[in-house]
């Protein structure tokens, strides 16, 4: 991830997404672009719904290292209820509602 190390990314995420929230988006610095963050947020993670979705579904007889990385997961897409709200229609946005509705499946 380029913008931020990962164990930091999801405190970023959460943060930008407050101002944006508070003080709205702007579209001409891309630390308040809501598209922006939607972006980095994808980016940032390294399991596609489907892989998450069963691995999710069978947690119980995963190794730690792997519920750990579904935690991660929970915690890089924490955000997107809000984000979706400021995305236009998009393939991305479309992403973004996967993941909203996978999060709460995710421990």
């Amino acid at each position: 991830m380029s913008r931020v190390q990962r164990p930091a990314a999801s405190q970023d995420f959460m943060l930008r997404m407050w101002v944006i929230d508070q003080l709205g988006p702007d579209d001409n610095d891309p630390d308040w672009s809501p598209e922006t963050l939607a972006s980095e947020t994808v980016a940032a993670l390294d399991l596609t719904p489907p892989q998450a979705s069963a691995l999710a579904s069978r947690r119980r007889d995963l190794a730690i290292e792997q519920i750990r990385d579904l935690r991660r997961h929970k915690n890089l897409t924490a955000h997107l209820d809000q984000l979706v709200n400021h995305i236009e229609p998009s393939p991305t946005r479309d992403q973004l509602l996967i993941w909203t509705e996978l999060r709460r499946l995710l421990p």
